[in-house]
């Protein structure tokens, strides 16, 4: 999904609204995908942007597509997403003892959002690791959290008015799938591609150009 930061805003209820997004889906390889999302997002006004922000999960493709893409804009973790990561590791950490777990996450996650992840990554560094399985998911997260470090700069962006997560994105994928799985609904590879591209037309405003009228 592709929108500039203006066309965002809010319902009377407090709900986030985007106007105008540009939404992509594409079953295949990321680098078609990025070609298909770049398209759109110059057509929606992308040279014209001061300031650039990829918002993903940890999927090391996308960050790849990024870097092919949209070198130099700001990279963020989705923030939902390094809260469950936190939550892995509270869990490794106390077995299933989930109060004492939450009692762990909550300050740190807190930390994460409010602008004191160096120190927060510092401690997971440091973290004893236990034995067994439990070791294993230890190690594990302590590594993600190092990949993604320079990712979590969740209060300064925040403070801008740009999204920390991937809401947006989330719920455009729910309403995709609404759409397309259907009770008693089946689709070959080949045209699910075809009304995917259509649908994108249709909603992303470029319709007409398929089928000019002279």
């Amino acid at each position: 999904m592709y929108y500039r930061q203006e066309q965002s805003a809010q319902t009377a209820g407090g709900r986030g609204l985007i106007d105008g997004k540009k939404v992509v889906g594409w079953q295949g390889e990321p680098l078609e995908f990025g070609r298909r999302l770049h398209w759109e997002a110059q057509q929606g006004g992308l040279a014209r942007a001061r300031a650039k922000l990829v918002v993903g999960d940890g999927a090391p493709w996308i960050w790849n597509l990024a870097q092919d893409r949209w070198a130099g804009a700001t990279e963020l973790l989705d923030f939902y997403h390094a809260t469950q990561h936190l939550w892995d590791l509270g869990r490794a950490l106390h077995g299933k003892d989930e109060a004492a777990a939450a009692r762990w996450v909550e300050p740190r996650r807190h930390q994460l959002r409010h602008g004191r992840e160096k120190q927060l990554l510092a401690e997971i560094a440091r973290l004893k690791v236990p034995r067994g399985q439990a070791g294993k998911v230890v190690v594990r997260e302590q590594n993600y959290m190092a990949s993604h470090a320079g990712r979590m700069n969740y209060s300064t962006l925040h403070r801008r008015g740009w999204p920390i997560g991937s809401g947006a994105v989330e719920s455009a994928c729910r309403q995709r799938q609404c759409r397309f799985k259907r009770p008693g609904q089946f689709w070959t590879p080949e045209g699910m591609r075809h009304l995917s591209s259509l649908t994108e037309a249709r909603h992303n405003q470029h319709w007409n150009e398929l089928w000019p009228t002279n």
